[in-house]
């Protein structure tokens, strides 16, 4: 779809490894939204708005250098144009979307948005990833190298994001968009051992009136639930006795890169 503003339905899974192990599963709700078109995205349903208030809306202010700014500091598609000049100054960026979770009724928590900047012809040439914590911190792994045909990202952990996880070891990350179909992956290992693997397998749904009230309520969508079931996961796993690791200084440059996974993924 080329609308400006899309919804995204889709499963979530979270699956612990070792012991003890956990797994959850959960439905969602995100925006696969256009930052270079927001004021025709605003357009595209009364139930959605853009910088303002409605059942289901999007802010930038949420995101990049604009979080926790005293102002607004820059528009979002600005800001990954001025990132993938730092990185791939040879590419042009002609196109720029984000998944991410809306706000609900004004309130919102991301523990991850994705952007994904893609050339002329459609191509993906930067994919962006937005850690949140529930402390007020972000961090941004960015992946440059899509010379690949299904690439695969690599990075050393750098953001306290879990107080069940160290600040080590290394995560891989990749992104999948095939015509109605969008995928995300997070795979987290500690010493070269699997620790972690969340997937978001999602299907893109027109945004309508109609979808958004099916989807909000058929989906058991309400404000900040993604904040409330970390903690809620969060006790489960205390109740576990998984060990607990303290939190320590965010990382004072906001993003770092990632390499080209070499070895073809499984």
């Amino acid at each position: 779809m080329t609308s400006p503003v899309v919804l995204v339905t889709s499963d979530i899974s979270h699956t612990r490894y070792g012991k003890p192990s956990h797994y959850l599963k959960r439905k969602g709700l995100s925006l696969w939204i256009d930052l270079d078109n927001l004021d025709e995205a605003n357009s595209s349903s009364r139930l959605f708005s853009v910088g303002r208030f409605n059942l289901l809306s999007f802010r930038e202010k949420d995101y990049g250098p604009n979080f926790h700014a005293k102002a607004f500091v820059m528009p979002l598609a600005q800001y990954i144009r001025t990132l993938a000049a730092e990185v791939i100054s040879d590419q042009n960026i002609a196109h720029i979307r984000l998944l991410t979770f809306p706000r609900i009724l004004g309130a919102v928590f991301n523990p991850l948005s994705v952007y994904v900047a893609s050339d002329a012809s459609g191509q993906i040439v930067m994919t962006v990833y937005e850690v949140s914590n529930t402390f007020g911190e972000k961090h941004t792994y960015v992946a440059y190298d899509h010379h690949s045909a299904r690439p695969v990202h690599v990075t050393e952990k750098r953001f306290y994001v879990s107080p069940f996880f160290p600040v080590e070891g290394e995560y891989r990350l990749s992104f999948r968009h095939i015509d109605d179909y969008i995928q995300v992956m997070v795979g987290y290992s500690i010493q070269k051992k699997p620790a972690l693997l969340a997937i978001l397998r999602g299907a893109i749904k027109p945004m309508t009136g109609r979808n958004i009230l099916t989807y909000v309520m058929g989906t058991f969508q309400w404000p900040m639930r993604p904040f409330v079931s970390i903690h809620v996961e969060a006790l489960k796993l205390w109740c576990k006795r998984v060990r607990y690791f303290t939190r320590p200084e965010a990382p004072k440059k906001p993003w770092s890169k990632t390499e080209l996974q070499k070895d073809k993924p499984r």
